[in-house]
């Protein structure tokens, strides 16, 4: 097997870890279990780390009045202690300001010197992205100049620094393109379309930057801080030289994988594997980028304390997992996501609670109640369940765990139907012993394979759970042919005890700053008169209470306000929406709810789902059953009136329903809409 080397970004010690640095960083570890399990621990190496140097760290130290090693050393005791505390299985920690490092960066340049002239800079400079701008990458405040990402002032930066010759490696860029590196695919388009449109030569040393790496033989000049950050990927291998001599850890970087955020793809994706080419290295295998996070809507920022979401401070009253989980199955790996932590325990409940800790629950106890604590060995063949497996693999080898996660929560809840259909209770009435040991025996081995399946992305919950099971000996495996092994199960115990509404929303005002507000701003009166309709009853599984008109103000008395035009969406966030056909197959009224319909939606090949829908003043029970319906598949399941809804089916009309949206001829439950 060849190795695999994985790396997060290194993160700038200008903020301690948060949601925005916790996300890769746990998609990273997710994969490295992943790869561990299937191909050996000592063929897996996975590395985070810091960037420490550049002005930014400069002033930020200066400013608090403490020298900039104090500062680092300060912040990177955080983040080490952070992920430890959190679980992140990493080989290796590195520092900018390492003494390994400070070597590699000096080998770098030596090797990127025929490549490297010295010229005079004078152009526009943000401190903040660490980068050179020109006009198009800045806006215009009366005499100020902007930059498009920070919005603050960009400055004027005139003196004699060393340059890189990038333009001579646009040819090269583009072939090397062609072997597709970078996904996902928009993202390759875009640094493709970068680099046809003209490279220029890239200042990389600076003058009046104190706290840097001085460029070898002139330290007069620091290196530029992204020369010197990139350079990390090396510097765990031995340096430069080793790697291009394939010396000792070398042997990582045929196999080395990059997950980065779409901030710093240009960094990633051309300059690093120019500068690669120029040092006589080959470039990465690849390089996989993620879209953004926000929270509520917002981009996550340290100015802003409503948009910092601490994962220790939820890992200390939930335990790790849950947000592990719900980051990887929530968000589609290279589309933006938004957090909110009533998605996080929407998730925790019928996810892991009602889905995954039900099956186990229900399972061990019928168990030790109609067979006694040791199940024996099951070996029947599940050809249903092997497809699963191959799905969730390959989903896993495709750096996408939310659909290894769907394709292991299938398994769960065809199991969980299972049980359901076959009664093991009137089996054990009946004295169908055999059929009993079967059906018990086939859901013990679901999930051992579920445990195994998940173990990359919640270690700690996988490992308790077969610890019920009495199967602790195949932790760090993966599953392979069907069949229940045999084993002593134990009591079972919540591996997800419920939290009950109350805790819930004294745990989301405990983890939400204190200066955030409370909710979004209020809608307009005309939106808080439909949130009363049908509409409001079609979208209850992501409506939040923020929408609520001011207090004591009717919503009639308030001023008319234009609805804002809908935001604009990217074809990476619509591909983020999974729609599918499906037919109804049982429908009934919602009780005390006039405008409510509960639906059971055959979605092809997964079990039925259940949708609560605010149709009920158009359509009745009995001219819905059998139509085929728009069904939004990937939304948030949400408790209605005592419903655990489902997702939500597509409808024509805002204050009132005016007709189901369809497709024009029949076709197969399950198909996606496109």
């Amino acid at each position: 097997m060849s190795r695999f080397y994985i790396t997060t970004p290194i993160y700038s010690v200008n903020a301690l870890p948060h949601l925005g640095t916790f996300y890769p960083t746990v998609v990273a570890d997710a994969l490295a279990r992943y790869q561990r399990a299937r191909h050996g621990r000592e063929n897996v190496l996975f590395v985070t780390g810091l960037d420490e140097h550049g002005q930014k760290i400069e002033r930020i130290a200066r400013d608090r009045g403490v020298d900039p090693q104090t500062y680092c050393d300060e912040i990177a005791a955080r983040f080490e202690d952070t992920w430890r505390q959190i679980g992140i299985a990493n080989d290796d920690f590195i520092r900018t300001t390492q003494p390994r490092h400070r070597l590699a960066v000096a080998e770098m340049w030596r090797r990127l010197q025929k490549d490297i002239y010295e010229s005079e800079y004078d152009g526009m400079y943000c401190v903040g992205c660490e980068e050179a701008k020109t006009e198009d990458d800045v806006v215009a405040d009366g005499d100020r100049k902007l930059c498009r990402i920070h919005l603050t002032p960009v400055e004027r930066v005139k003196e004699k620094n060393y340059f890189f010759r990038f333009s001579a490696y646009a040819d090269k860029l583009l072939a090397w393109y062609d072997t597709n590196p970078v996904r996902p695919e928009s993202r390759l388009n875009e640094v493709r379309s970068f680099v046809r449109g003209g490279l220029r030569d890239v200042s990389i040393s600076r003058r009046a930057v104190k706290w840097g790496l001085p460029v070898p033989g002139d330290p007069t000049q620091t290196i530029y801080v992204w020369i010197d950050a990139l350079t990390n990927y090396l510097t765990v291998l031995g340096g430069p030289d080793a790697v291009a001599a394939g010396q000792g850890k070398a042997a990582f970087w045929a196999g080395a994988h990059h997950l980065i955020g779409k901030d710093i793809l240009r960094f990633h994706a051309v300059y690093w594997p120019a500068m690669l080419m120029s040092a006589g290295i080959v470039p990465p295998r690849q390089i996989s980028c993620h879209g953004y996070l926000t929270v509520k809507g917002q981009k996550i920022s340290k100015s802003m304390p409503a948009t910092r979401v601490d994962p220790l401070a939820i890992a200390s009253e939930m335990g790790v997992d849950p947000l592990r989980y719900f980051v990887l199955r929530e968000y589609t790996f290279g589309g933006d996501g938004d957090f909110t932590y009533e998605a996080l325990f929407q998730r925790y409940q019928s996810d892991l609670g009602n889905d995954l800790g039900n099956l186990l629950n229900r399972t061990l106890s019928m168990v030790r109640k109609y067979v006694g604590d040791s199940l024996p060995a099951s070996p029947a063949a599940n050809p249903a369940a092997q497809e699963l497996l191959a799905a969730a693999q390959s989903a896993w080898e495709s750096f996408d765990p939310s659909g290894a996660l769907e394709a292991t929560w299938r398994l769960i809840r065809a199991h969980n139907q299972k049980i359901d259909e076959a009664k093991p209770w009137v089996l054990h009435k009946n004295g169908e012993t055999q059929r009993l040991t079967e059906v018990l025996a086939g859901c013990c081995e679901a999930l051992r394979w579920a445990a195994l399946l998940v173990a990359p992305a919640v270690p700690s919950a996988a490992r308790e759970i077969l610890r019920q099971l009495g199967r602790l000996e195949d932790e760090g495996s993966w599953p392979a042919d069907w069949g229940w092994p045999g084993g002593t199960v134990a009591e079972p115990t919540p591996v997800f005890p419920r939290i009950d509404p109350d805790r819930q929303a004294a745990l989301i005002a405990q983890w939400v700053p204190a200066e955030a507000p409370a909710a979004v701003s209020p809608a307009p009166a005309a939106a808080a008169s439909r949130a009363s309709g049908p509409a409001a009853a079609r979208t209850a599984t992501t409506a939040a209470a923020s929408t609520l008109p001011a207090a004591n103000v009717p919503a009639a008395s308030a001023p008319p306000v234009a609805a804002a035009p809908p935001a604009d969406v990217s074809i990476d966030d619509f591909a983020k929406i999974d729609l599918r056909a499906a037919k109804v197959l049982a429908a009934e009224r919602v009780a005390k709810a006039d405008k409510l319909l509960k639906l059971t939606l055959d979605v092809g090949a997964a079990e039925p789902r259940t949708v609560v829908s605010g149709i009920a003043p158009a359509y009745t029970p009995e001219t819905i059953v059998g139509r085929t319906v728009i069904y939004f598949a990937n939304l948030a399941p949400r408790k209605i009136r005592g419903v655990v809804s489902q997702g939500m089916i597509l409808a024509a009309g805002d204050d009132e329903v005016l007709g189901l949206s369809a497709v024009d001829q029949e076709v197969a439950p399950g198909t996606k809409i496109r």
